[in-house]
């Protein structure tokens, strides 16, 4: 009836305004809302119930999921950490941004970033990430307002991307900012590290789901809801544009690979991607076609009116069923050396390149068992063809600076090796996985402290394949666990011969260095870290001055490390310590202490030696039964370590408690029975005059050890 009334003009106009106003209601920032990124690192998409996994439940997720989009079939352009994120941040391809590995490389400099977009818009943008192979010092930072990686490098982890905190901690510090934040609209990026190994998710998932990669995804989900809470309880939550994602999945042995970096088969490369955006406007919605993880950046690009050079297509736009996805990997030719792997998704098609090339038909084998090149040939040349023009040579790891380079020169590690030679036909990774079960076994000794065995393992696979980088690190920590601190510092420099910017190497021969009284040679090395890893270098040439005595040095280096706040734990402790070497035990106790508070506040657990130094000091100041308690919770946090049960001993028996200082002894040995464990014991009853205990003890090492020089010269007497 009121078609009488008005023109049909006038229902086209208020429909269109209708429809305007539901699309400003539904838009990515428009009003002002949050934008903000959630991504859970290592998860695969098949172990979410949200895509039809039943084996554990995910509550949080699940609530998420009701209120966002969907997307089915996304896929990482690297199962690689940094490299991942890089590609989310640019929407480029690793080739583009530059970003190979997840060491050794930095985004390049004239590749606009996500952060420095919704800055230029007017947006306060700050990040807070759970591991520290995204490092700010990557590039991976840039356009961020903050960006909280305040992660410290245990020398005891086996890799980098080991050195981890947990979600909570970095959800507390994403929560703290946005709060801040509220005034103007606001960026941010939160990065959770569960579910990455090691799996040791906090009860009651543990209890529940066991030591393993579900109970972590259970406790990533925890983590997720908490936020998600905060958001709600801030009323920012509905008006937010809120990306939940993945970098990368999981091997869980599927095809040979327990985790991840070597192959590109789709449990490591399809990951879940949810999109909820402002007022839940297609709240529900699931979206089969393929999509990529550089999709976000124009996503949000595109809601600011941005367009520039990316290679992705907005997520929320119609998208193609066939379109190509690309992924890479060149983990196993830098780590291992092995051949780098090149994968082409292409509607239900999954062409791997390799030198023994694989097609799949996802449609009908998700699980990727039967290779059907051979009876699909013409889709495998059409493949073939396709996947060249995406394939471009990943240039060797290189220092970043030229006096970097000098650096390197000068301590011997020049040139490249074949695992990072162009042109040079290499092992295919699948052909070479099974070693990877040898590899395992070998970490497994090293993981039950059987250090000589890993030791023989891990030399084994060494001769039989000299270009495997990963593994001469893993060989030299097992060397000094055992005391052969020569050994591992000669088997760690064989390994940065092979890539000369392996940090994780440089690190290890810092640590040993000190750990064996060589400061020129921790010094040396920890140059090496600066640009890359600047805290840890100048946490350990704060230590190489301090063995020097030279205070002045020492307390600048500590400083640097803290990079002027108050809020580093592991700079208060070298603070503590530079003033107790100094006599001023007062001043040092106090330096530890704080570090301390901070830690509990923090909800971390002490750094290594905290504990340790805090009981020496309270010792040195009578407060016996303080530096006791200590003692007694380095010994718990850090059962291998002869230090804390060294001065312990000593308390007790100046304390007149021998059956308290034996039973020590023996928790000791049971705890570590290493060289350093039976030298420490040796040298310590010798410090308190029992002459025979000592040569006793050192004899029950030699027995195990029979080639330690110093158990051979604490047997002499």
């Amino acid at each position: 009836m009121l078609r009488r009334f008005f023109p049909a003009a006038f229902y086209a106009a208020m429909a269109a305004a209708l429809l305007a106003c539901g699309a400003r209601g539904g838009a990515i920032g428009k009003g002002g809302g949050a934008v903000i990124i959630i991504s859970i690192d290592t998860l695969r998409s098949d172990h979410l119930p949200a895509y039809g996994y039943t084996k554990i439940e995910t509550p949080a997720i699940d609530e998420f999921r009701r209120d966002a989009i969907l997307y089915e079939r996304a896929y990482s352009h690297c199962p690689l950490t940094l490299v991942s994120h890089a590609s989310v941040f640019t929407g480029l391809l690793p080739a583009e941004h530059g970003i190979r590995d997840n060491t050794g490389y930095d985004l390049r400099k004239d590749v606009p970033t996500l952060a420095e977009l919704m800055k230029s818009k007017g947006y306060a943008t700050g990040g807070a990430v759970s591991a520290i192979v995204l490092r700010g010092e990557t590039g991976i930072r840039r356009g961020f307002d903050f960006w909280d990686d305040d992660i410290g490098i245990d020398p005891n982890f086996l890799s980098m991307g080991r050195a981890q905190r947990k979600g909570d901690e970095t959800r507390e510090i994403a929560q703290t900012w946005i709060a801040a934040h509220e005034s103007k609209p606001a960026f941010f990026f939160m990065h959770l590290y569960e579910p990455h190994t090691p799996y040791e998710p906090p009860e009651p998932f543990r209890s529940r789901y066991g030591m393993s990669y579900d109970g972590d995804v259970a406790a990533a989900d925890a983590v997720v809801g908490r936020f998600v809470e905060f958001l709600k309880r801030e009323n920012i939550y509905d008006r937010a544009t809120i990306i939940l994602m993945s970098d990368h999945g999981e091997g869980l042995g599927d095809h040979g690979e327990d985790e991840h970096g070597i192959l590109l088969y789709r449990e490591a490369l399809q990951v879940p991607l949810m999109v909820k955006l402002p007022g839940g406007r297609d709240h529900g919605k699931s979206v089969a076609a393929p999509v990529q993880l550089i999709d976000i950046y124009p996503t949000i690009a595109e809601a600011f009116g941005v367009a520039g050079k990316h290679e992705g297509r907005s997520l929320l736009a119609d998208l193609p069923d066939d379109r190509k996805i690309y992924s890479e990997t060149y983990y196993p030719r830098f780590h291992f050396g092995w051949s780098d792997l090149h994968s082409l998704i292409a509607g239900s098609n999954h062409y791997i390149l390799s030198p023994r090339p694989e097609l799949f038909d996802l449609s009908h084998d998700r699980a990727e068992k039967t290779n059907t090149l051979e009876s699909n040939r013409r889709t495998y040349a059409a493949l073939r063809d396709a996947i060249t023009p995406y394939l471009k040579q990943a240039e060797a790891p290189k220092a970043v600076s030229d006096e970097q380079a000098k650096q390197l020169a000068a301590l011997g590690y020049v040139g490249s090796t074949v695992s990072t030679a162009p042109g040079v036909v290499l092992p295919d990774p699948k052909d070479n996985i099974a070693s990877s079960g040898r590899i395992k076994s070998a970490m497994l000794e090293f993981q039950d402290k059987h250090y000589d065995e890993a030791t023989v393992q891990f030399r084994a696979l060494l001769h039989d394949n000299p270009n495997m980088l990963d593994i001469w690190g893993m060989y030299a920590q097992a060397l000094a666990r055992i005391g052969k601190y020569d050994e591992a510092i000669a088997a760690a420099q064989e390994g940065l011969k092979i890539a000369p910017t392996a940090t994780n190497l440089a690190l290890l021969i810092s640590h040993v260095g000190l750990e064996h009284g060589h400061p020129d040679l921790a010094e040396k090395h920890a140059k090496l870290l600066l640009t890359e890893a600047p805290s840890e270098a100048h946490n350990i040439l704060a230590q190489a001055a301090l063995m020097r005595h030279d205070y002045a040095t020492a307390t600048r280096e500590a400083n640097a490390m803290s990079g002027g706040k108050r809020d580093r734990p592991f700079a208060l402790m070298l603070l503590g310590r530079i003033d107790m070497d100094q006599g001023k035990l007062v001043e040092g106790l106090a330096s530890l202490n704080e570090a301390l508070s901070i830690n509990e506040a923090k909800k971390r657990p002490a750094p290594p030696k905290l504990q340790y130094f805090r009981g020496d000091a309270l010792a040195r100041l009578g407060r016996t039964a303080e530096a006791e308690e200590s003692f007694r919770k380095e010994i718990a946090a850090f059962p291998a370590d002869p230090q804390p049960y060294k001065n312990l001993i000593l308390l007790y028996v100046t304390e007149g408690k021998t059956d308290d200082a034996t039973q020590l002894i023996f928790s000791l040995e049971k705890s570590a029975p290493t060289p350093p464990s039976y030298v420490a014991i040796s040298e310590t009853l010798k410090i308190v005059g029992d002459r025979n205990g000592s040569r006793f003890w050192a004899l029950r090492g030699l027995k195990k050890y029979p080639d330690d020089r110093q158990l051979q010269a604490l047997m002499r007497g």
